[in-house]
């Protein structure tokens, strides 16, 4: 039983990877266009089922057009036909400019004509028709640019408001595949007309969620990375600074005390220097890690710039913050890294302590910091410093 719930998350937990893939929102235009004739013929094969269904059951007669059925058979069949020819047609020329220029519109326009003739069939103010309408048009405007899709879709809905005045005044019949009789009671009593409609409007409701919940799983997904590149520094994956003092006025708003630590590695310019910039980049990771490693779960650890660090402690005594920063130190100190010349090299880094009085303002807490760090250098570096004088004697 473990093992079947084990598969089973396994699964959906695939299913997610893959819905957040970006497997359509990176699509070309011209892969969304095949995507779009596959669920064309899809549609196609419901239809060829359908007729096939009422061919094959002569009591069903009575409710529709019986010649028209057959030569739309022939006329679905056919379409099958050049649907697949098309795919094939987009596929073998999806590396040229110009089929993904044109094919689009062709496709599209395609895509509708068959669209608005089935709608004309089963009748232009059925359910199925106007669900169809609606649900596609919705599809069309998320996945397709909106150059290539808004003229296609303003001129199918002339065609298709031109289609419902035509039906109004006899000029063409209204849902010609359906007999008469059909019509002549309230069809909505009618057993076939019902099913027929859930027929047509089932297939088109699933695809369209199924394809509205990739895309906005994708969309979701794709949000959330962006969120986080805005607040991430991309080297060490550490908060960056703009984040991190949002953070930070967001513990002085609650009135909250804190200590602010500012960390420097030492030496950096010479590391640099002497061993390449991949080395610093090396340098700058093992610090990040380390010092998150090193630091409790309610504290805020960023990258400050260059090879400076940040952390918030909230709700923090010196003493305690002291400690923190000295076990950061020592785990720093203790780190040896290897460059591509085969020398190591130990990190060592200065620490500059200054805690939050009263309603200090964030700037003037980091100023004190910096000011603690700077007497952590100018003393011989690789050591923890405090700032103790009063920060309201502090401009």
């Amino acid at each position: 039983m473990a093992e079947s719930n084990l598969g089973i998350n396994l699964f959906f937990k695939k299913l997610k990877t893959q819905f957040d893939s970006n497997i359509i929102m990176n699509w070309t235009s011209l892969h969304k266009c095949i995507l779009i004739l596959f669920l064309t013929i899809a549609l196609q094969f419901s239809w060829i089922a359908w007729k096939v269904f009422i061919v094959l059951n002569p009591e069903i007669w009575q409710w529709v057009n019986i010649s028209l059925i057959r030569s739309q058979l022939i006329l679905n069949t056919a379409s099958t036909i050049l649907l697949f020819f098309l795919i094939a047609f987009c596929y073998f020329f999806q590396d040229k400019k110009w089929a993904n220029t044109y094919l689009p519109h062709i496709v599209i326009n395609i895509f509708i004509i068959l669209m608005l003739t089935d709608g004309f069939l089963v009748g232009i103010y059925s359910p199925a028709t106007v669900f169809a309408f609606v649900c596609i048009s919705g599809l069309g405007l998320i996945l397709f640019n909106r150059k290539i899709i808004y003229i296609q879709l303003v001129t199918a809905l002339v065609i298709y408001i031109s289609m419902m005045f035509f039906t109004y005044w006899h000029i063409i019949p209204y849902a010609p595949i359906f007999s008469t009789r059909i019509f002549e009671n309230n069809r909505h009593d009618n057993l076939f007309w019902v099913g027929s409609m859930l027929y047509f409007i089932v297939p088109i409701l699933i695809a369209g969620l199924v394809l509205c919940e990739i895309l906005l799983s994708q969309w979701r997904h794709r949000e959330s990375l962006i969120k986080k590149l805005s607040e991430t520094d991309p080297l060490t994956n550490l908060y960056n600074r703009r984040f991190f003092n949002e953070k930070l006025n967001a513990i002085q708003t609650t009135q909250t005390h804190y200590v602010i630590i500012l960390i420097d590695i030492d030496h950096f310019k010479e590391i640099n220097d002497l061993y390449g910039h991949h080395f610093g980049d090396e340098a700058l990771c093992q610090v990040a890690q380390l010092l998150v490693s090193h630091i409790r779960l309610s504290d805020i650890v960023a990258r400050y710039g260059g090879e400076e660090f940040i952390i918030a402690l909230p709700e923090t005594t010196l003493s305690v913050a002291q400690a923190i920063a000295e076990r950061c130190r020592l785990a720093i100190q203790n780190q040896v890294l290897e460059s591509l010349d085969h020398h190591y090299v130990q990190l060592t880094a200065s620490f500059g302590i200054a805690t939050s009085v009263d309603d200090d303002n964030v700037s003037k807490v980091i100023h004190l910091a910096d000011k603690a760090l700077y007497q952590a250098k100018q003393s011989g570096r690789n050591q923890v410093r405090l700032y103790h004088a009063p920060i309201n004697e502090i401009a």
